[in-house]
């Protein structure tokens, strides 16, 4: 297995909640979001926050006074979407949204008035999380080749043309660090969900979060750096077992059921799901600490590293309430958005604004 040189001194010891600085945020701002299915949200420039609403097919920019504004509605036509699946900030305060059934990116001005839209967008490319747009998009997809083998493939393209300007195939997680997680059936796992820095680098994301493996140019043979995160392998709550269980109780007969007992839920330690941004200050955001089943902790963990020009740096981690489904920095703004346990049948989002300006100067 190779080892940089510049492998981190992070990288040597275990992980501990110990040694991580963080604090309690409370939001100064938070509205209530409307239902989606998608878990995106994008600050634009003036401070409002935009969602998916799926459901009626538009994007709801809400801003921290909760005065909002909404574009978009059902069919093909210009400023239209059939399913849409992805936004972006883009440049100049404009705002992208890409149609998943039509492949078509539809630009939109900052007050969400139609302004072009460009066919031909795989909408694959918004795999790696909402970051902001130049005139280029990127993002991960999957390439199924029954011949060569099927691999995970990191792509750029052109937001005028839809023409791929790069892409690259990274090598297997096995073949750069060592997990101690293992993958489900043993299967190798590739370097696949890369985010950019802005830089002309690339930050994976291995072993569900053990390590960040950052390659400086996202053309070179081997990562600049390789450090071990502040996560630590977390096991079920008995609030998690239970809630397990009634899940795989509520499977109808002859449903498919995961072959699990009681015993193997309380020794699957919990890996690292959950939102990632890298932000306009080259910080890189992650939800350390996230429930995969419908459990609704009572906060989730952000952690927020530097990237260097020797690799990623831990900075420190942020407690935030409820569960956080998705987010995004601009600046020194963090949007949140949530899930609520408001005690209802159906769980209430909200996006919740915070202001990290004095938090991330300290560090």
């Amino acid at each position: 297995m190779f080892v940089p040189i510049a492998l981190l001194a992070a990288a040597c010891g275990e992980p501990g909640d110990s040694a991580s600085p963080s604090a309690r945020l409370e939001p100064y701002a938070s509205v209530v979001s409307p239902p989606s299915m998608f878990d995106e949200v994008v600050l634009l420039e003036a401070g409002s926050a935009c969602v998916i609403d799926t459901y009626l097919y538009r994007v709801v920019c809400t801003d921290p006074g909760d005065e909002s504004f909404m574009f978009g509605a059902e069919g093909e036509g210009p400023g239209e979407f059939t399913d849409p699946g992805g936004i972006l900030r883009g440049p100049a305060g404009t705002i992208g949204v890409v149609d998943r059934r039509l492949d078509r990116l539809s630009m939109f001005s900052g007050s969400g008035g139609f302004l072009t839209s460009t066919p031909g967008i795989p909408s694959f490319l918004l795999a790696s999380g909402p970051s902001a747009m130049g005139g280029t998009m990127v993002g991960s997809y999957y390439r199924l080749d029954l011949a060569n083998g099927s691999s995970f493939v990191n792509a750029e393209i052109d937001t005028a043309t839809g023409r791929i300007v790069w892409e690259r195939t990274f090598p297997d997680e096995a073949d750069v660090v060592d997990c101690s997680t293992p993958t489900p059936g043993g299967l190798p796992r590739q370097l696949g969900f890369g985010y950019h820095d802005e830089s002309g680098g690339l930050l994976f994301v291995t072993c569900y979060g053990e390590f960040l493996v950052w390659y400086a140019d996202r053309d070179a043979g081997e990562p600049a750096a390789i450090v071990r995160s502040t996560y630590v392998e977390r096991y079920p709550t008995e609030e998690d077992v239970a809630a397990s269980l009634r899940l795989l109780n509520s499977i109808p007969a002859g449903g498919f059921r995961p072959n699990l007992d009681e015993e193997q839920i309380r020794a699957r330690p919990k890996v690292w799901y959950g939102a990632r941004v890298v932000d306009d200050q080259r910080r890189f955001w992650a939800v350390s600490y996230w429930n995969a089943e419908d459990v609704i902790p009572a906060l989730s963990h952000i952690e927020m590293y530097r990237l260097t020009d020797t690799g990623p740096e831990y900075a420190l981690t942020l407690q935030v309430a409820d569960k956080v489904l998705g987010m995004d920095v601009l600046g020194n703004t963090l949007a949140v958005l949530v899930e609520r346990d408001t005690g209802g049948v159906i769980s209430e989002r909200r996006v919740d604004w915070f202001d990290v300006a004095a938090l991330t100067a300290r560090r």
